[in-house]
């Protein structure tokens, strides 16, 4: 079992019209963004259910930095708890 990347999220969301699921996984480092959609793939999941997409940093308006990141985010359908092991590392 790998280790969830110390920082990185997960968030779960269900929707209502495919009464599907969306998992989206936000990295601080390409590589492990990459690595979890290769895992994805690997796992059956298709091109077209896989978004990467990078933000960089800005600055909250008391002058606090906030970092950028990259987010992978699945149309996970019914494989919601299939997709968070795999975008986490596990």
């Amino acid at each position: 079992m790998r280790a969830r990347p110390s920082d990185m999220t997960i968030e779960r969301q269900h929707i209502e019209a495919t009464q599907g699921e969306q998992v989206r996984g936000h990295f601080y480092e390409i590589a492990d963004a990459e690595k979890a959609v290769e895992r994805l793939h690997e796992a059956g999941f298709k091109g077209d259910q896989i978004t990467l997409t990078t933000h960089g940093g800005r600055s909250e308006a008391d002058g606090t930095f906030v970092r950028g990141g990259i987010e992978v985010v699945v149309l996970a359908a019914d494989r919601g708890d299939d997709a968070e092991r795999l975008l986490s590392g596990a």
